[in-house]
């Protein structure tokens, strides 16, 4: 069975899975180095770009084909949110994940959705009643889009997230003409070591300011900046005095920030630009060109 994304529309809290975490005092093993390499370039690492790129190499090496990862910071309640607030990451085709996303591919996987509510590493091999899903079924389309473009084998990563709000997966395929079964025992020869490290990565993405360069959904500096004074609790009349420039041109500025982020009121836009990691953060670096 091929499974990558699915939707569920249940709103609770991502919990341990019985079968995919280890006890909570498990008996210390010999460190392995080239997790803790990774996990050091990550923490070292300031942009996205880098963090991405150091994910997929390390998953690469460990075994698998391909990376997709997925961070919602506005998830609620089954409502994944507009696409240009989603960090969408791939190593796969632009093609493929646009027919991923936009034809809905993604709804119509058992693990997805196992992973929206759960924290862990599964297989594809998990069935709709092993997900507590036993009346789902993936679509004839779906199967045909994940057969044709390889999609057979591999695992999906749910993460712990301490916000109701706010979701993030990772799916790991295995490489072309591999098995689930081959996928399965890589898996278990890992252990916690790839949910550990797929973990850290999402922990450094996530917390990244994120910008959609085409939808152009970021906040220009002085547009954070008069933000970030309204969180403080700034009045108009004070942002103007300490940025020595008119009340008008805050209003404009704050206006702005409102359209940028799609909101009606500067309280939402504040809480929504805190929530794409653009307020009180170094400015995002951006792609030359």
């Amino acid at each position: 069975m091929v499974d990558l994304f699915t939707l569920d529309d249940d709103d609770t809290d991502p919990v341990l899975s019985d079968q995919t975490h280890a006890p909570l005092f498990s008996k210390p093993s010999r460190p392995d180095e080239r997790l803790i390499g990774f996990m050091s370039s990550i923490l070292r690492a300031v942009d996205i770009e880098t963090i991405w790129a150091l994910t997929c190499e390390y998953m690469q090496q460990l075994g698998f084909g391909e990376v997709v990862y997925g961070y919602s910071p506005t998830y609620h309640a089954g409502n994944i949110g507009l696409r240009d607030e989603v960090l969408l990451l791939s190593t796969l085709e632009r093609r493929v994940v646009d027919a991923l996303v936009d034809d809905g591919h993604y709804r119509e996987s058992v693990t997805f959705n196992w992973a929206l509510n759960n924290v862990g590493v599964v297989s594809w091999s998990m069935s709709a009643e092993e997900a507590g899903t036993p009346s789902f079924e993936s679509s004839p389309a779906a199967l045909d889009f994940f057969a044709r473009e390889g999609f057979e084998s591999g695992c999906t990563i749910g993460f712990p997230s301490a916000r109701r709000r706010g979701r993030a997966v990772m799916a790991l395929l295995g490489h072309r003409g591999s098995t689930q079964e081959e996928i399965d025992t890589l898996l278990a020869g890992l252990g916690d070591s790839l949910l550990v490290a797929a973990s850290m990565a999402h922990l450094r993405l996530s917390e990244m300011p994120y910008i959609d360069i085409k939808a152009r959904n970021g906040l220009t500096a002085r547009q954070r900046e008069v933000l970030e004074w309204v969180a403080e609790g700034k009045t108009v009349a004070d942002i103007a005095a300490i940025l020595g420039i008119s009340p008008v041109t805050v209003d404009k500025h704050l206006r702005l920030a409102r359209e940028t982020l799609g909101v009606e009121t500067t309280a939402q836009a504040v809480i929504k630009a805190t929530f794409l990691n653009q307020l009180f953060v170094y400015p995002p670096r951006l792609p030359e060109g």
